[in-house]
C-alpha cells in the first residue's frame, strides 16, 4: 500500500534516517557498555548531510541533467500544453484558511509555468492531489487559484487533482489529455525532480507527444566553493534530503517498473 511505502521511505531518507541511526545506535549501546566510535560515526553522518559541499555532489547531477529552456526559441505554431507538477502545499494557513497556500517549491514551479504561458499562451495542465487519508483541498486546486490570480484565463487551465506520486501524475495527466490534439508537452517541475519525472512521463505519455523538460526551483549555487560550503546549514540538509528522495525514487522505478 502507498502509505506503508511512504512511512518506510521516510525512515531511510533525511531526516528520518537520523532517527533510524539513533535507534540502531541505541541497540548497539545495549550490547556494549559504550561505543564512542558509533557516536562519532553518527555525528559525522549528520554533519556530512548538513553541509553545502555534499549538496553540490548529490544535487548537481540531477539539476544539470537538462538545460534551462530558452523561451525565445519556442516554436509557437506546434500544438502544445504546459504540464506543471505539484510539490506540496500547506493546508489552512492564516492567509488562506479555506484552501491553504503552496509550498515554496510548488510556487516556483507554478510561476515557471506561468512565465511559459505568458510567452506562448499554451493551455496549462496542473497535477497534484491531496495527502493520503486527508480531507485537505487537492493541491491542483490551490495551484489553479494562484494561476488565476496571476492573470491566467481560467479556460486555459486544466486540473488533475487525484495524483499522490509522480507515477500517478503521469498516468492521470495522460488520461486527461487523451482527447487533446497536441504534439508537444512542456514538463515543468523542480530541476532536481526532472530526471525522475521525465523518465516516468516518457513511459506513460503517448509516444507521439514530444516531452520538453522545463527545470525550475534550483537549489544549489554554481559559484566557487568557499568555507560556507562546509558549515552546517538547514537549506543544505533540505537539499540533500530531496536528492536522496530522488535517487531512491529512481532506484525504485528502475527495479519495479
Amino acid at each position: 500500500m502507498l502509505w506503508i511505502r511512504k512511512i518506510f521511505q521516510s525512515f531511510v531518507e533525511l531526516p528520518g534516517l537520523f532517527i533510524t541511526l539513533i535507534i540502531l545506535l541505541n541497540f548497539r549501546l545495549r550490547k556494549t557498555k559504550i561505543s564512542r566510535k558509533m557516536i562519532i560515526i553518527t555525528a559525522v553522518i549528520i554533519y556530512i548531510f548538513s553541509i553545502q559541499i555534499t549538496s553540490r555532489v548529490l544535487v548537481s547531477p540531477l539539476e544539470d541533467a537538462f538545460e534551462p529552456i530558452n523561451y525565445n526559441e519556442i516554436n509557437k505554431s506546434i500544438p502544445s500544453i504546459i504540464v506543471v507538477l505539484g510539490g506540496g502545499a500547506i493546508p489552512k494557513t492564516p492567509n488562506s484558511p479555506v484552501i491553504g497556500e503552496l509550498s515554496d517549491q510548488t510556487f516556483k514551479r507554478i510561476f515557471a509555468g506561468y512565465e511559459l504561458y505568458k510567452t506562448t499562451n499554451f493551455p496549462i495542465v496542473i497535477s497534484g492531489g491531496r495527502p493520503p487519508n486527508t480531507e485537505y483541498v487537492p493541491e491542483a486546486l490551490i495551484m489553479r487559484d494562484y494561476l488565476v490570480r496571476f492573470g491566467v484565463n481560467p479556460s486555459s487551465i486544466f486540473i488533475e487533482p487525484d495524483s499522490q506520486t509522480t507515477e500517478e501524475n503521469a498516468k492521470y495527466v495522460n488520461s486527461l489529455i487523451e482527447s487533446m490534439k497536441i504534439n508537444r508537452m512542456f514538463l515543468v517541475t523542480s530541476a532536481i525532480h526532472l530526471p525522475r519525472s521525465y523518465k516516468i512521463f516518457k513511459q506513460f505519455i503517448n509516444e507521439n507527444i514530444k516531452i520538453i523538460p522545463v527545470p525550475s526551483n534550483y537549489l544549489i549555487t554554481r559559484d566557487k566553493i568557499t568555507w560556507i560550503d562546509f558549515k552546517p546549514d538547514i537549506d543544505a540538509l533540505r537539499s540533500n534530503a530531496m536528492a536522496i528522495h530522488e535517487y531512491i525514487g529512481m532506484i525504485y522505478f528502475f527495479i519495479f517498473k
